[in-house]
């Protein structure tokens, strides 16, 4: 095994890490990442670390809060890793690993132990091993089972998030992928809230289901934690043959050939949906929009994530709705419809050249001006989002428990022409401001730049907290009565929206070459 090398090749992937952070960009991001993560660690400390451990001992119950905390931990970094792609990426892949002279044992160990070391993962080690400290001090556990127990777990989690990262790849590489992946991501979210009615009912589940968990690796780790006796020791080697297997199973796919797709007609077609959509913009700007439009329908995770917001939306309308009082499904759903036109496209439409490559330049050798791309490209988004706000209506009419309302109608119809228009300008000014390169191919993972995310995130949060925070401190807003006060915010909108359009056509040209670099690669 050539141990030098293989420290060699971890130590190069902490260079390019700090090389990245080093750019004016990078340092905003880690200072904001660095400020958000103090503050969550600083919170799971409290909860999830000592504190978790003094309260197991007040109530005597240290083993079912180590699960808990132990298990909470586990699936927040499967779904977190997963999800945001951080401690995911293949900073150096086998093909290029083959350039050194390394054996392929030693290449995949090297690939996983760059992924295993992002300082991501390391935030989780914290957290668990916080709570075996926690629990040693107070009493409740030994600390060197409690050390090994969280060292397998934290091998095991890695693992398992590498094993559910590889399956949706291979996943969304097959025919009907992302119907069957935005399937189970509904099931995830649903099940919860129907299963959970069934446990109340029905005591006896519970203690069935926990039984059931008693063999994974959370409720492992939290029986070895606790039990320094021979029970510590037949979880620890559970743990291990999860490890084992979990390895085996990952060695069998990376070794599987991916699936590759049926070879598709080649055949051109003009008149095809894309290109009748694009004629309503003119002449000049439709085949460009017809262009932009199957660039957004083509691509697996905007597909995944337009299904997804709907069903999304009618959920975080109805949770956020509850217990608010008179009218407050209406006052969730003004700021739920607000985001509805934006969340699908928000990958593209936040990054419109992130993912064109090379082929941006021959955006500037048409018989046009350049910036009528970009025109088209924010034309798209907005067609493609502005579909689905008569969907959501047409759900609101069907589905809501109030009467017929045409005040609320016209109150929800401005929320989402707010959102449409909003978002979407704030996204030419990412777009032009704060790219990124991305991949097209990829579904899984968070690719946006640091303002991309902000607005998205950002956005999200305060279409959902405003509405509440008006109904808290000015009710009669939000309210159909005031149905007249709304119409200046899509006037507005549609205004920042157009007048960005007008604006960024100069800075598109001014800014090309810094954009050529980055969708490139080469910055």
């Amino acid at each position: 095994m050539n141990y030098r090398l293989i420290e060699e090749l971890i130590s190069l992937r902490y260079k390019l890490l700090w090389a990245k952070t080093r750019s004016r960009n990078g340092r905003i991001a880690i200072f904001l990442a660095g400020y958000l993560l103090l503050a969550a660690l600083l919170a799971l400390l409290t909860t999830g670390g000592v504190g978790a451990a003094i309260m197991a001992i007040r109530s005597g119950q240290g083993e079912k809060i180590a699960q808990a905390v132990l298990g909470a931990v586990f699936l927040e970094a499967i779904l977190a890793s997963n999800i945001l792609g951080f401690g995911m990426n293949a900073v150096f892949s086998d093909l290029e690993l083959r350039r050194y002279p390394l054996l392929a044992g030693e290449r995949r160990l090297t690939r996983h132990l760059i992924g295993i070391v992002d300082p991501f993962w390391f935030l989780f080690l914290a957290l668990e091993l916080g709570l075996a400290f926690g629990m040693y001090g107070a009493g409740a556990g030994s600390l060197w089972f409690g050390l090994i127990a969280v060292l397998l777990l934290f091998v095991s989690n890695y693992l398992l998030a590498r094993l559910v990262a590889l399956g949706v790849e291979r996943l969304m590489q097959r025919k009907g992928g992302s119907g069957f992946l935005m399937a189970g991501i509904m099931l995830m979210a649903i099940l919860p809230s129907a299963i959970a009615p069934l446990f109340k009912k029905n005591p006896a589940l519970v203690t069935s289901f926990v039984a059931r968990l008693a063999y994974t690796p959370p409720f492992l780790a939290a029986a070895a934690m606790i039990h320094p006796t021979l029970e510590a020791l037949r979880a620890i080697g559970m743990l291990m043959w999860w490890i084992l297997a979990l390895t085996a199973i990952l060695i069998w796919m990376e070794n599987r050939p991916p699936q590759r797709r049926a070879a598709e007609s080649v055949k051109m077609a003009w008149d095809g949906p894309t290109d009748r959509v694009g004629a309503w913009f003119g002449p000049e700007l439709g085949p460009f929009v017809a262009h932009w439009l199957r660039f957004y329908t083509r691509n697996s995770r905007t597909r995944v994530l337009c299904v997804i917001s709907l069903p999304l939306i009618g959920f975080l309308t109805f949770q956020t709705g509850q217990r608010m009082g008179p009218h407050s499904l209406f006052v969730a759903a003004l700021g739920t419809f607000a985001i509805v036109s934006f969340l699908g496209v928000s990958r593209i439409a936040l990054n419109q050249f992130g993912y064109s490559g090379g082929a941006f330049r021959r955006y500037f050798l048409l018989p046009v001006e350049p910036s009528a791309t970009l025109r088209a490209a924010s034309y798209a988004a907005l067609t493609i989002g502005g579909g689905f706000l008569p969907v959501v209506l047409l759900a609101w009419i069907i589905l809501a428990p109030y009467p017929l309302d045409a005040r609320m109608l016209f109150m929800l119809i401005c929320s989402g022409l707010t959102g449409l228009f909003g978002f979407n300008a704030l996204g030419l000014w990412v777009t032009l401001y704060n790219p990124r390169k991305g991949n097209y191919a990829s579904s899984f993972g968070n690719d946006l730049s640091l303002g991309g995310n902000i607005v998205l995130i950002g956005g999200v949060m305060t279409a959902m907290l405003l509405p509440r925070l008006l109904y808290k401190l000015w009710p009669v807003v939000v309210s159909p009565e005031a149905w007249w006060m709304v119409w200046p915010l899509p006037a507005l909108a549609a205004a920042f929206y157009f007048g960005t359009l007008r604006a960024a056509g100069p800075i598109f040209m001014a800014r090309r070459e810094q954009l050529l670099a980055v969708v490139e690669g080469k910055a």
